[in-house]
């Protein structure tokens, strides 16, 4: 792929990808316009519309993805000089990096809005349509312009110097290099996509929660408790891979004290406390103990997401 070819194929993209999220963000607000609806007046014709609402954003955010792996596949087909080691590398980027990170979480968490309705609780399961109309909105202000705008921009200048190579960019050549190296390990496509499966696992225990706090019925802590150790599970394991690739990666570096491993930590201590009070669940006092924690774990969640891009350290690039 040229340069010439490069922008015709951006530009394809770019003609699909802004109408799709402005769709999606229309059947987000629908999707919470009806659950409103359903849960102010209780007509059932609200919450079937609640639920198709959702269905159609799950299946309109596949094909969003689609087009993103088209996109990411399509640029895995770039061929890059390595000016330092000699030869030619490619760069297949995993698929939840830069802003698709958000989207990802997203579309993992609407398959999970689908699964809630499997609980008769519909109510509950209209409300979690006001999380995806979040995420929606966050998707809208921070990334409906373009997928990979970073990646997008450093093949673009690759490709522009292969066309006039005047002058060799030596850091341009370092940008490529490094992201081949961090997006091709096994740890990239293991301990991120974890990570945020595990993340959604914990919208769906946040608004379970608060749900507990407001009906105190078991329904919902059997929700909140299943939700909880799934995500847990994955938030353990993620983390624990990636503790051997950051030993390897970061050797020298003072990266165990990096802001986002802190934060992770932290919402893994919560997430933990969790759990260890749900098992005096009986005990009707622990209701209320049970749902804080977990609203406390999530916002931990929110703290950890936002470190990556607010505070400096070894692990924010990635």
């Amino acid at each position: 792929m040229n340069y010439y070819d490069f922008l015709s194929f951006k530009e394809e993209a770019l003609k699909y990808y802004p109408p799709l999220v402005y769709i999606a963000l229309g059947i987000g607000i629908l999707a919470s316009a009806f659950s409103a609806l359903y849960i102010w007046r209780r007509e059932e014709r609200y919450e079937k519309l609640a639920f198709y609402a959702a269905l159609a954003l799950t299946a309109e955010l596949t094909l969003l993805y689609a087009l993103l792996v088209r996109y990411h596949l399509g640029l895995a087909g770039i061929s890059y000089i390595n000016p330092f080691e000699g030869g030619r590398f490619n760069i297949l980027l995993p698929f939840w990096v830069e802003k698709e990170r958000l989207l990802f979480w997203l579309w993992i968490y609407a398959f999970m809005v689908l699964y809630a309705w499997r609980y008769r609780a519909k109510t509950f399961a209209s409300a979690l349509n006001f999380g995806s109309l979040a995420f929606l909105i966050a998707i809208f202000f921070t990334g409906r312009e373009e997928p990979l705008p970073e990646m997008a921009q450093l093949t673009e200048q690759y490709l522009l110097w292969e066309l006039h190579p005047f002058a060799a960019p030596v850091e341009l050549f370092r940008s490529l290099i490094g992201k081949y190296y961090l997006y091709s390990t096994w740890y990239m496509w293991l301990h991120p996509p974890m990570i945020f499966i595990a993340y959604a696992a914990f919208t769906v225990n946040f608004f379970a929660c608060i749900a507990m706090l407001l009906k105190k019925e078991e329904i919902y802590d059997s929700i909140a408790y299943a939700y909880a150790k799934f995500g847990y599970l994955l938030l353990t394991i993620g983390m624990l891979i990636g503790y051997p690739w950051a030993l390897e990666a970061w050797q020298g570096q003072s990266w165990w004290w990096s802001p986002i491993i802190s934060a992770s930590f932290m919402l893994w201590f919560f997430y933990s406390a969790y759990l260890h009070a749900r098992l005096y669940i009986k005990d009707e006092k622990m209701w209320r103990t049970t749902a804080i924690l977990g609203i406390m774990g999530y916002l931990s969640v929110i703290f950890a997401y936002l470190v990556i891009f607010l505070l400096p350290g070894v692990h924010a690039y990635v």
